[in-house]
């Protein structure tokens, strides 16, 4: 089993590998959440049982608890990508990000050489195929 730490817990990271790891218990366990919305963390944070020192507004005071989970799963605003992907990848996760990695080309690069760096697995994730609308469709 895989285990993860989720920085967002908005409509991917809460919904769609949330959900799917409340569905797949023997593959993935969310141990900690990252969001800054009182509402979805401690909603997130209920669905998942999670623990209260591992609930958190800010995801730089997850990273302070050090590395307690596989990978990271990086579901912030876009804009909001960069730096906690690299916190993550420095502090040892293998990261998954959503995409785009960035709207500046320059920190999609830098992310890159972070991964190279720390020897870590970067992912940038394409869920929508997977999502009910795409299901449905299908």
């Amino acid at each position: 089993m895989i285990t993860a730490v989720l920085i967002g817990a908005g409509q991917r990271g809460a919904q769609t590998y949330g959900e799917y790891a409340l569905a797949h218990p023997g593959e993935m366990k969310i141990v900690a959440v990252a969001e800054p919305n009182e509402e979805r963390r401690k909603e997130f944070a209920g669905k998942h049982q999670l623990d209260k020192k591992y609930v958190y507004a800010d995801w730089k005071d997850l990273f302070q608890a050090g590395k307690i989970a596989d990978c990271a799963m990086v579901c912030t605003q876009d804009r909001f990508h960069t730096e906690p992907v690299k916190e993550a990848l420095k502090l040892g996760y293998h990261v998954l990000c959503e995409k785009p990695m960035s709207p500046d080309a320059k920190e999609c690069i830098e992310m890159g050489n972070y991964a190279e760096k720390y020897n870590k697995t970067l992912t940038i994730c394409h869920v929508l195929r997977y999502s009910p609308f795409f299901t449905a469709l299908k």
